[in-house]
């Protein structure tokens, strides 16, 4: 329900190992891992999917649920948590400060999960 959703970085080649945009992300597509520098945001404890979810699942296709603003939205999957939910400052700062740099209007920020 959310892939249709995902903001795509147009300056990022996926998967060719290279830094395209030059942003010190190597293929950060659709958003980028600030806890571990790199661009994979991969979301260990799906508590991002699941909010992800709540605001942007796709409605009217017969899968899950609809998103409570499905129509219109594109998620940029910004982590700055560790696997058991650490994190630091800094980093979150990094998340917020790349959002924005890439056109990001509305932030939802569910510190919570790894």
């Amino acid at each position: 329900d959310l892939k249709e959703q995902m903001w795509v970085n147009a300056n990022e080649i996926p998967d060719n190992g290279i830094d395209d945009d030059g942003n010190g992300y190597v293929d950060d597509v659709h958003g980028a891992n600030f806890a571990d520098d790199h661009g994979d945001p991969w979301d260990d404890q799906l508590h991002g999917t699941h909010c992800s979810g709540t605001i942007a699942g796709v409605g009217n296709n017969g899968i899950g649920v609809a998103g409570v603003a499905w129509r219109g939205v594109r998620l940029m999957a910004l982590k700055f948590l560790t696997a058991t939910g650490s994190g630091r400052t800094s980093d979150a700062i990094k998340a917020i400060d790349y959002a924005v740099a890439h056109g990001a209007k509305v932030l939802s920020n569910s510190w919570g999960g790894g």
